[in-house]
């Protein structure tokens, strides 16, 4: 009995150690630095034409370089990034949101919202903002993508590119996503 007990106490001293292992390996590989914003905005201006165009017509970027989604009819997602106006990080962001709709999968993404006016960016900037979209996503040449095909903000205040995907995630969603300051 003794060696029994034995060998599921260092079983057990051996999993958590485990397990502080794989939380600070989770904790380095969802870190966002300034660099992977940057670089971010630089992979989506070159994406296409489009992304480009809106780029130049942005007064501002909120840049998710890692995002990370997740679904099974309900699902959600998280990202942290920056609020970048005139090529300068201004604040951290943090970005949760929530889906609901016939979807199942997960994948990792990056994510550039484009500020298109100044009244929005005050709001970010000095507080937070609620967006809701519907979302289509499946697999195309075998690689995910995500479409966005409908975004209720004030406006066309806010308008999101979606690239950079991996993973799997298919389905149709309806999606609210709030971003506010990182504190």
């Amino acid at each position: 009995m003794y060696r029994i007990f034995l060998a599921l106490l260092i079983f057990l001293l051996a999993a958590c150690s485990e397990l502080t292992r794989t939380k600070d390996e989770l904790t380095q590989n969802a870190q966002v630095y300034a660099e992977d914003a940057f670089n971010s905005i630089e992979l989506a201006r070159n994406f296409n034409q489009k992304s480009n165009d809106i780029h130049r017509q942005s007064i501002a970027q909120i840049v998710f370089p890692k995002a990370v989604k997740g679904s099974f009819i309900f699902g959600g997602n998280y990202a942290e990034g920056y609020l970048i106006e005139n090529e300068q990080i201004v604040n951290q962001i943090r970005m949760i949101g929530g889906n609901v709709g016939p979807n199942i999968g997960g994948q990792s993404y990056s994510q550039i919202t484009y500020i298109m006016d100044q009244k929005t960016l005050f709001e970010i900037k000095n507080g937070q903002k609620f967006s809701l979209q519907g979302t289509a996503s499946y697999a195309k040449a075998g690689q995910s993508v995500t479409d966005i095909f409908g975004q209720i903000s004030d406006g066309q205040s806010l308008i999101t590119v979606i690239f950079n995907q991996s993973g799997y995630l298919a389905g149709i969603s309806f999606e609210g996503t709030y971003i506010s300051l990182k504190k």
